[in-house]
């Protein structure tokens, strides 16, 4: 399959809307001014985020930390309107120049792919923006790990007997 070549991206957002425990998780391209939102699980936006600082520390590309600074300042307010599709799997490369990164975003049915390029400013304010979503989440139990809701907890550790 060929991926949909959306060319440069303008904008990169992994991210959640919702309350912790009942988020939706994304990933947000806008390239030649469209807007493409794939659906996420919290996990992919958490490999996506450490696969991408994996890749610049690997390929020894060093972002500028004010454009950085400048990108991340607009992320977070992002609205999936509709999805295109669930996500898959998600390819990361650099340019022989490493100028750029090259992505490929395959749908969970492998039936979509598309394909696009950002800055590495662009791949790390994503995954720093990704990182702290994905850490926001709900507080995890200290006996099993677990997420506790808002309303208590009955923690398997103690057969549901103790709720916190």
């Amino acid at each position: 399959m060929t991926p949909e070549d959306l060319g440069p991206a303008e904008h990169l957002e992994a991210g959640a809307v919702g309350e912790p425990g009942r988020r939706t998780f994304f990933v947000h391209v806008q390239a030649g001014g469209v807007s493409h939102w794939y659906h996420a699980e919290k996990q992919q936006v958490g490999e996506f985020a450490d696969r991408a600082i994996a890749l610049l520390l690997e390929a020894s590309i060093i972002p500028d930390p004010n454009a950085v600074s400048e990108i991340l300042a607009r992320l977070g307010d992002a609205e999936p309107d509709t999805f295109a599709f669930r996500l898959g799997t998600i390819t990361l490369r650099a340019s022989e120049a490493r100028e750029l990164i090259h992505l490929e975003i395959e749908s969970a049915d492998e039936q979509l792919a598309v394909s696009f390029q950002v800055a590495p400013e662009q791949l790390q304010a994503m995954a720093t923006h990704a990182e702290s979503v994905v850490a926001a989440g709900r507080e995890l139990c200290e006996r099993c790990r677990l997420p506790m809701e808002p309303a208590g907890h009955k923690c398997p550790s103690t057969n549901g007997y103790h709720v916190d």
